[in-house]
Parts: C-alpha cells; sequence; structure tokens
C-alpha cells in the first residue's frame, strides 16, 4: 500500500461557503465531555477506533496526505470488493446526543459507477441486529445513520453527490440523497476527489412519551459549515437506557449488489466529537451570507506580491488550451 500514498500534494482545503449554519431549533444542550482525537498522539488506528467488519488491512495510519499534524487515516475498498472495513469510537454509557467534526476526502482518481454508493461514515449507531445488513429496528434492536457518497445525478468521475442513509423504526434502509429538490435537502453539495471537507454531524434521539417513541429524533449535516441536511422526525429507540448512540467512527462499504469497481481510498483527520450536548460554536447564530460559492473555485487563494512599481495588467491573452 505504501505506493499508493503519495497524494497529498493533489489536496487542498475546500469548502462549500462561509459560515456554521445551524438548524433553527437545534438545541444548546452544553456537552457532558468533548473529545479530540489527535492521531499523532496514538500508536495505531486500533488504539482509536475498534473494528467490527471489514479486514483490518485495509485501514492504516499514514504520513500522507495529511489535513493537519503528522498523521491521517487511510481506509482502502479493494476492487472487487463491498468491505473495506467498519469502526467505532465506543460510548461505554450510550448518549442521547453526539455532535461530531471531522476532515475527510477521497483519492484524487476516485471513480464508482452509475447509480452506486459507497458508505464512508458511521455517524451514529445503536448497536443491535438492527443497526445494519437489512435488519428491522424495533425499539429495542439497534438502529443507525451513515454518511455515503453516491453517483445519482452525477458522473462517475465526480464531483460526488452524498446520502444519508438510516434504519429506523419507520422504514429500514431509508436513504435520504442530498440533492436539489429532496424533502430534507438544505443544499447540494458536490464532493471534489482530492479536496479536504470539513463533515459535521448532529443526531439526537427520539424523545418518548408514555412508553411511545415520538417523530422527533434528529439527524443533521453540514458540509464546510453550511447546513446541507435537516431531518428532524426520526424514531429511533423506545428505550433510553439501553438502544440509544452507542458508536461513531470512519467506515467504507461499497454497494450491496455490486462491488467496488476499483481500489478507492477516503482518508479521515481531526475527528472530535460533543457528548451529549453541542459544540459550543454551533450555539451561536452566524451572519448568513447571500453568496452561494461554487464548489469548483473553492480552493484556497493565494495573493502574489509583485515587486514596487509593477502592476498585473487589466486583462492578459493566454494561449489556447492555457487556465
Amino acid at each position: 500500500m505504501g505506493s499508493l500514498l503519495s497524494v497529498g500534494g493533489l489536496f487542498g482545503v475546500s469548502g462549500l461557503g462561509t459560515g456554521r449554519t445551524a438548524a433553527a431549533d437545534h438545541t444548546d444542550t452544553e456537552p457532558d465531555e468533548v473529545v479530540h482525537l489527535d492521531y499523532d498522539d496514538y500508536g495505531s488506528w486500533d488504539d482509536v477506533y475498534r473494528m467490527s467488519n471489514g479486514e483490518s488491512d485495509n485501514i492504516s495510519f499514514v504520513s500522507d496526505p495529511i489535513r493537519s499534524g503528522e498523521t491521517a487515516i487511510q481506509l482502502r475498498v479493494q476492487e472487487g470488493a463491498h468491505w473495506g472495513v467498519s469502526t467505532h469510537y465506543d460510548f461505554e454509557d450510550g448518549l442521547l446526543e453526539l455532535d461530531g467534526r471531522v476532515h475527510f476526502a477521497l483519492n484524487t482518481d476516485w471513480e464508482m459507477e452509475t447509480e452506486n454508493h459507497c458508505r464512508i461514515w458511521n455517524c451514529a449507531m445503536g448497536l443491535g441486529e438492527a443497526s445494519a445488513g437489512g435488519g428491522v429496528p424495533d425499539g429495542t434492536n439497534g438502529w443507525s445513520n451513515r454518511l455515503y457518497v453516491t453517483t445519482r445525478d452525477t458522473s462517475p468521475e465526480g464531483p460526488f453527490h452524498l446520502m444519508s442513509y438510516t434504519y429506523h423504526m419507520d422504514q429500514n434502509q431509508d436513504h435520504d440523497f442530498i440533492l436539489d429538490g429532496e424533502e430534507y435537502a438544505v443544499q447540494q453539495p458536490a464532493i471534489v476527489p482530492g479536496q479536504w471537507y470539513e463533515f459535521e454531524y448532529y443526531v439526537r434521539v427520539n424523545t418518548i412519551d408514555d412508553g411511545t417513541a415520538n417523530s422527533d429524533g434528529v439527524v443533521q449535516y453540514w458540509l464546510d459549515g453550511d447546513l446541507i441536511y435537516d431531518r428532524q422526525d426520526l424514531r429511533f429507540t423506545d428505550d433510553l437506557d439501553d438502544n440509544i448512540i452507542d458508536s461513531s467512527g470512519p467506515v467504507g462499504y461499497y454497494g450491496g449488489r455490486y462491488v467496488a469497481p476499483q481500489n478507492l481510498y477516503a482518508y479521515y483527520d481531526d475527528h472530535s466529537m460533543a457528548l451529549d450536548g453541542r459544540f459550543e460554536d454551533a450555539r451561536e447564530d452566524p451572519e448568513e451570507s447571500d453568496e452561494t460559492t461554487d464548489p469548483e473555485e473553492s480552493e484556497q487563494q493565494v495573493e502574489i506580491e509583485l515587486p514596487d512599481g509593477i502592476d498585473l495588467p487589466g486583462e492578459v491573452d493566454l494561449p489556447d488550451g492555457t487556465e
């Protein structure tokens, strides 16, 4: 795998826009704890996460590409396979709400077949037989919410779209494409291979009245600070002691009816979580911008300092084919 790691120079920080936009009725709960997972502090990925499915050879610490520090996680799904690996940061006593942030990037030559999906993050899981694999949640036996990249309404070479996939009491395998016109989509992001993105996910389990689960469970996503997905009508559980949020972490799983067309690599860095509450800056209402940023124009800007007395011309004619 070592020969496939040197792609850091092709990565760049990107985003949808500016400002962290929160949903109107999010809670302002002070978290019990904020966990920052600095991968530089660990000797191996399995000092941070537990593996439940896949092969351990498909995940490793790497020094290139990285988002910050000296270490990131590389996760591979091999050509012709479904599983890369599924990992979990476990919450011993379970949580009622989880606010998480992680930077992720797809390798520069990431490519999928038409109408294919690949899971890249376990946002929140109530572990049990109904949390995956076609299980049917009944309020006591597990549930889950996961993030996917997809080629729905885009090309196999990308930029790719995102999908939220949820096992809940009212419908197992409920997939919400984060596309313009979809019910819970706030805006439609485009994921460009070779660029880092900050993904934030907030999951809050539903309340219960008289033993009955209310339809008020929440899943919200932000990409680089912009709210992209907002769903607040979910029923995950009718047991707030033993069927709540048990884990979260990186995952790679391709398809279901189809397998990966080539080796695919995803990278993760800067994973932080606010446990049973929100990050402090998520409680502040940001100034909303009326401007929309094209993802292809969202790379870092570089200022060029010229010697005194020299100005750039107002317009330059470039040779054909030069950008």
